[in-house]
């Protein structure tokens, strides 16, 4: 499982771009996708780069990311690793520089996530009014009402 959901990142984070601008290096343009994004504070990452470096590793760093992302390549010629967004991390965008040993540093910028919502009420609702306690109210009184009515007319049928 574990396998899986870790070849399913890859295959996204190949896919979802979002770098938008990166200081030219050595080889073709690079470009940077985290998987998923934009990440919440305090979320697992994918970091993908592909293009730009020649050498066996990369490093990715940010103000967003609790450490160093060592980044390794894998036989695609994408490098990968894992990072996690600090759970402090302000929503918005961030920088992330990615350096190539021999080659040079290319910046990118990343999107955090405004925390995930709030479970319970639907996870949208900041607080109970008074119509919607009428309102659950009345449902539940028409619902009590009606079933009543429908054992009063079995009863009689028997």
């Amino acid at each position: 499982m574990r396998a899986a959901h870790l070849l399913g990142s890859l295959a996204l984070a190949s896919l979802a771009v979002v770098g938008v601008r990166g200081q030219a290096v050595a080889g073709p343009e690079p470009s940077l996708s985290i998987t998923p994004s934009p990440a919440p504070p305090g979320a697992s990452v994918v970091v993908s780069v592909s293009g730009g470096c020649t050498a066996s590793s990369a490093t990715a760093t940010s103000d967003a990311f609790t450490a160093r992302v060592p980044l390794s390549m894998g036989s695609a010629g994408v490098y990968t690793g894992n990072a996690t967004i600090k759970s402090d991390a302000a929503p918005g965008t961030h920088k992330v520089d990615v350096a190539c040993p021999g080659g040079g540093t290319s910046t990118y910028t990343i999107q955090v996530a405004a925390r995930g919502v709030r479970g319970g009420l639907g996870g949208v609702q900041d607080g109970t009014t008074g119509t919607d306690i009428a309102i659950g109210v009345g449902l539940v009184a028409l619902a009590g009402a009606g079933t009543i009515a429908v054992l009063r007319r079995r009863g009689r049928r028997t």
